[in-house]
Formats: structure tokens, sequence, C-alpha cells
């Protein structure tokens, strides 16, 4: 048989409903690498796309009249929705508070926001990259109202015990402890892994979080596009008058 006219086979291919297009949808992938392969057809979302907003639309009924905030957003599954939007980016060089290519620029370690400023703060694979991700989980909860959430995707690794730091920052310099490892970023380039997380990630997100309780969302559902490694969705809800409370979509009127 001619090699030129045998037609490759997807790795895996099925019909499901996507929560990012909210449509009935192909998924399909050409890698057993679902985490960054597994495509819906449609709007060419990812495992941890659709898996998160699964938990918005399941656990925040009405989140699209919320306050919404993203921060390094590499696509518009929120904000196509969402009524009331803000995205940051970080640009070094940049004022923060400032605006630049179309996006406010802060640092998530240090944000220029007013205390209180959001119903929802929105996370995808952030925190791996940030050098100071207490300070960053801190500065997240400031910025959000009582009884808000911090809604995000992370790399848990599962054959790690104790989360490790990968690199610091030093007077502006970088101090790799670890061989340097990177993930593709959405300008094209790549940004420097500076946290491995393990298996006390939930532990180091509450003690950062001031002692709250953190809700990890696992799922494999495939009639929803939902299967990959590292696919958990993390979220961190702010205590309203000392203690959680149901979410409520009738105060964002």
């Amino acid at each position: 048989m001619d090699r030129d006219l045998v037609v490759r086979q997807p790795f895996l291919e099925n019909t499901g409903y996507c929560h990012c297009c909210r449509s009935t949808v192909t998924f399909r992938s050409e890698s057993d690498w679902l985490r960054d392969n597994y495509y819906c057809l449609q709007c060419r979302s990812i495992p941890r796309n659709r898996h998160l907003h699964l938990v918005l639309d399941a656990k925040f009924p009405g989140w699209e009249s919320a306050e919404i905030h993203e921060c390094s957003p590499v696509n518009d599954f929120t904000s196509r929705y969402a009524q009331r939007y803000t995205r940051s980016v970080y640009e070094a060089g940049i004022a923060l508070g400032s605006i630049c290519k179309g996006a406010r620029c802060e640092n998530v370690e240090a944000m220029t926001f007013r205390d209180e400023s959001f119903d929802l703060f929105i996370t995808e694979d952030v925190l791996e990259h940030v050098f100071r991700p207490d300070r960053a989980i801190a500065e997240i909860m400031r910025v959000l109202r009582p009884g808000g959430a911090h809604v995000f995707t992370a790399p848990k690794q599962k054959w790690i015990t104790h989360t490790r730091q990968c690199a610091q920052l030093i007077d502006g310099e970088i101090k790799h402890l670890y061989e340097p490892q990177y993930h593709s970023a959405a300008d094209g380039g790549r940004s420097l892994v500076t946290w491995e997380y393990g298996y006390d990630f939930e532990l180091l997100l509450s003690e950062w979080a001031g002692d709250v309780p953190v809700e990890t969302h696992r799922l494999m559902d495939r009639s929803k596009g939902i299967d990959a490694e590292f696919n958990e969705v993390f979220v961190i809800r702010k205590p309203c008058n000392g203690s959680l409370h149901a979410w409520n979509p009738r105060s964002f009127a």
C-alpha cells in the first residue's frame, strides 16, 4: 500500500458538550498527550479550559453577571460571556496600572487594584510561573469581595511529595535552583517554570490565602471533553463575615 495514501487516524475522537463554546461538538486529539492536544474542533479549547468552565457553570451559576478579572488570559472563553470583565498582563518596563496592548499591566504579586474589587478572579496555569506564589494568592484574596472566589488551574505533580521552588528572583537576577524548564507562552515565547507543586499544594494554598479551605475538582468525562494529566481545577472562596456562604448571583444586580 502506498504510504502517501494512508489516512492517519486520530488518537482519540468523540462527540460531546463543550462548556467553552456551549455547543455539541467533536473533540479530537492526534496525540496521546491530551492536556495540550485534545481540542474542541469548534472553539479549539483544551481540557483544562473546559474543566474550568464546567466548574464555573456548576458552582457559580450566573457568573456571567459577576465582576470578573482574568490574569494573563490566552483565550476569550471567559470574556465572550462575561458582562463585566477586565484582564491584565505583566509587561516589564510598563507602569503598573497602565493600559498595554489592550490590557491592564499588573504584577499579580503586587496589584494596583483596590481592595474588594472583584467577585471572581481567574488564572489558568499562572502560578507555576510567578516567583512569589504566596504573595500572588494573598493579593488575589485582597482584591476579591467577601464571598467571591479565585478559580484557577495549575499543574500539580503527582510524583512530587513536597512542592519545590525551581528559581528565585534576587536583586533583579534569576537564580536557578534546578535545571531550567520552560512552558510555551501565548506570545510564542517561553515562560520559565519557577515552582513545581506537589501533594502539599492545597495545604500551601490554604496557608497563603489566610487559612481558608481549598476546593480541588477532579474529573474525567470525555462526553465533556475532559480527560488529561494535571487537569485539576482549584477554588478558593473568600470568607464573608467570618464564614463561607453560598454563591448568590442576585448580589450582582
